[in-house]
């Protein structure tokens, strides 16, 4: 099997599917709490249309072979320089899978420090885990089923050696934490984008291997954590520093002010040494530290002097990952919904942009809020430089400027830039 180039991302497409195409669309983690399993939940039930997909799904499953289980293992390990692996006592790796195991095969591995996972592979059509939905209940894993009048969930499995459990969408792909054992944080998010995010996964797990970024903390060495938008996600990284840097960093006497970057949007951790030496202020960005940011995650500073000057601005509204409370007199629909998400409209009106300006330049600077930013308006400047802005969809008059700064506009304002677009106000007001 080739795995260089190209092939990477076919074979990281085809284990994520697991020849299922298109029908397997994320992970989820087992871990969740319940507060009270008793209750009667909503579950989506089969429907004709997902009982000829589950036929589809049947009919196009194939394991993986030894070989292709065997690539995922060492690439998911590419991605954790922190710590060594070895292969686990089979019977141990298995033993995670409880009443399940027979249907699966376990790939076990874990360090001499006491950190390790487990993966298993689906190894034929039968699926024991279909249909189930699996909590964690009082830190015991669960698969729990529907009882027959549908009012609540009953126990079918229990997986008891298992602190912490993941699974693609159509559960071929299990990756648990045994009890006892620290879970490799870097290679576990490595799992969920190769495995669970399809296409968007893969290219960004290519993108943290060549910016040299981590996903996790580093266990040893100074590092930046550095947190910035993509779409309407908050994503946060870790850049680990060389000494250099770190002595660049806090040898600067250029002290970034923070409405520049955002509260908590870039931090210093020190290393050992240096912090034993300096004891340098975390959340004191120089120069340095902020140039790193920008090469590195494409940090993007934006203030209120910088809306001035604007040509045309671009609104799109983009997907979020969560239904918002609704606080708003926009009265619309999920601004995710996902008949509405990707459109978008130009301003070009002069006036309209005057005050575009106006509103944006005269806006606070602002602690974050937990508002839904899922407007992106792209403003496009004389010098034909651009800048992003993401408007909040609830009614709140939360913006973020850049990649994470966050600023409050005066009431009604941020309703009044949508009322700017009627074309995209008219999408997701039906």
């Amino acid at each position: 099997m080739e795995k260089e180039g190209g092939k990477v991302k076919k074979i990281w497409m085809m284990t994520a599917a697991l020849g299922l195409g298109i029908w397997l669309t994320g992970c989820s983690p087992a871990f969740v709490p319940v507060e009270d399993p008793s209750e009667p939940q909503t579950e989506e039930r089969n429907s004709p249309e997902t009982e000829k997909e589950d036929q589809r799904e049947n009919l196009a499953f194939q394991p993986l072979s030894k070989e292709e289980r065997r690539w995922i293992v060492t690439e998911l390990e590419s991605f954790d320089g922190d710590h060594k692996f070895s292969d686990m006592d089979p019977e141990k790796a298995a033993s995670c899978g409880g009443e399940i195991r027979d249907a699966y095969d376990f790939v076990g591995r874990e360090t001499e420090n006491g950190y390790g996972y487990v993966l298993g592979f689906r190894k034929g059509k039968e699926d024991p885990l279909k249909d189930l939905s699996i909590y964690s209940i009082d830190d015991v894993i669960e698969a729990e089923k529907w009882n027959e009048d549908e009012s609540i969930f009953e126990k079918v499995y229990t997986f008891e050696n298992v602190y912490e459990m993941y699974y693609t969408e159509a559960k071929d792909v299990l990756f648990f934490v045994p009890s006892g054992i620290e879970e490799p944080e870097e290679l576990r998010k490595a799992f969920t984008y190769s495995l669970c995010d399809g296409d968007e996964g893969v290219r960004y797990l290519e993108t943290v291997k060549k910016r040299g970024v981590r996903m996790s903390p580093p266990e040893d060495g100074g590092y930046l954590t550095v947190r910035r938008f993509e779409d309407a996600e908050v994503l946060e990284e870790y850049i680990p520093l060389t000494e250099d840097q770190e002595k660049e960093i806090t040898g600067s006497d250029e002290i970034i002010d923070p409405v520049m970057y955002g509260i908590d949007g870039i931090t210093y951790a020190a290393s050992q040494e240096i912090y034993e030496s300096e004891n340098p202020d975390p959340d004191e960005i120089t120069v340095p530290a902020l140039k790193i940011a920008e090469e590195k995650c494409e940090f993007q500073t934006v203030g209120t002097e910088d809306m001035k000057e604007i040509t045309s601005a671009e609104l799109e509204v983009v997907p979020i990952s969560k239904e918002p409370e609704k606080n708003t007199d926009l009265a619309r629909k999920d601004s995710a919904d996902s008949e509405v998400v990707g459109i978008s409209e130009m301003l070009q009106d002069p006036e309209l942009l005057k005050r575009l300006e106006e509103i944006l330049a005269g806006a606070s600077f602002d602690e974050a809020k937990e508002c839904p930013y899922n407007g992106i308006l792209t403003l496009t400047k004389a010098d034909g430089t651009q800048v992003a802005v993401r408007l909040a969809s609830d009614g709140c008059d939360s913006m973020v400027y850049g990649s994470y700064s966050f600023y409050q506009a005066a009431g009604g304002e941020v309703a009044e830039i949508w009322d700017m677009f009627p074309e995209v106000k008219a999408e997701i007001v039906k």
